[in-house]
């Protein structure tokens, strides 16, 4: 009975607790909307160099790791499988576009119309649309419509070029998401994964870091700001959201992300003095909105699939539901 009673003991104290690992998905998905506002409280970089550096820096550190931790072969065997490589090209070609879009559209619209276009682009790539989902992407894009013109004769209006970068980092992220599916389909083991799709992203975007200035690198204030993007909103934040995901639904974790979009829009307002119009503040609320009409028809489709019993249907139609998250 006393081993029993030691075993369940060890049971339980192993069982994720549901509010301790909704803060550590609240406290990633926070340190994700913090890229921004470093970016533009650092030096003066070119956004591809900053882009490729921190996809080639990551991606060495996560491989380092896997190899501590006797993982090398599983490392080898995901990069072996399509997944990682389209998650590679999805996870650069949203870095690449992303802190671009924050210099050409702004910390605020820039995070909004990248995150909040990402759940559109993923429902229409994989044809998971249905009347609820089809809904919340009407309310989604008129915010976005809404935020981008709202903002305009304002000194933070987003340029058309801005936006087009925004646009195209949703696009990335959407292929990464399908990506990150499709490794958990096959079964891909989770960090070995991402040290896969990193050193792939470090492949794709590694010709922006040596045809680019390479000076930034050296300086303190640059080493900082690489230093902490690498750090803080990656790996730190990774393992604050990827902890949290083993104690509470990926649906109820993707509502928890929206913290991101807020905080973002709320550290540009308050610490780099970006401004959002009545209008603008109107299209940010829809799109808010938007992706939460979006994560709760993704919640409704999972709750009748898994009704159903079919296999795998807790994955099935979840638009915005990935418990693999790109960088952003």
């Amino acid at each position: 009975m006393a081993g029993l009673s030691a075993q369940g003991r060890a049971k339980a104290a192993a069982t994720p607790r549901p509010v301790a690992s909704a803060l550590m998905v609240l406290v990633g998905a926070a340190l994700f909307g913090t890229v921004g506002t470093a970016q533009a409280l650092g030096p003066e970089v070119p956004a591809e160099s900053l882009a490729a550096a921190r996809m080639l820096t990551t991606g060495a550190l996560l491989v380092l790791f896997a190899v501590a931790a006797r993982q090398a072969p599983a490392v080898l065997t995901a990069a072996r499988q399509a997944p990682a490589w389209f998650a590679g090209l999805g996870q650069g070609g949203f870095n690449l576009c992303f802190l671009a879009a924050m210099k050409e559209a702004g910390v605020a619209v820039g995070t909004l119309v990248a995150i909040g276009a990402t759940p559109v682009v993923t429902g229409l790539v994989t044809r998971h649309v249905t009347r609820r989902w089809a809904l919340a992407t009407t309310v989604a894009v008129a915010g976005l419509a809404v935020l981008v013109l709202g903002q305009q004769g304002t000194p933070t209006a987003a340029s058309p070029w801005g936006v087009v970068l925004a646009l195209g980092a949703a696009a990335s992220y959407a292929t990464y998401i399908v990506a990150g599916n499709a490794a958990e389909a096959r079964g891909l083991e989770t960090q070995s994964f991402l040290a896969a799709a990193f050193s792939v992203a470090a492949m794709v975007t590694l010709p922006w870091l040596l045809l680019g200035d390479l000076g930034w690198v050296a300086s303190r204030d640059g080493a900082l700001l690489l230093g902490y993007l690498v750090l803080v909103p990656t790996i730190l934040a990774y393992s604050f959201f990827n902890r949290g995901l083993r104690g509470v639904r990926s649906s109820a974790a993707s509502t928890l992300a929206l913290v991101e979009p807020v905080v973002a829009a709320s550290l540009a307002v308050t610490v780099l003095g970006e401004q959002l119009s009545p209008v603008g503040l109107l299209g940010v609320g829809m799109v808010l909105l938007g992706l939460l009409l979006i994560v709760r028809s993704a919640a409704a489709h999972d709750a009748g699939a898994g009704s159903r019993g079919g296999p795998g249907s807790a994955r099935d139609g979840a638009a915005f539901d990935v418990p693999i998250r790109p960088v952003g």
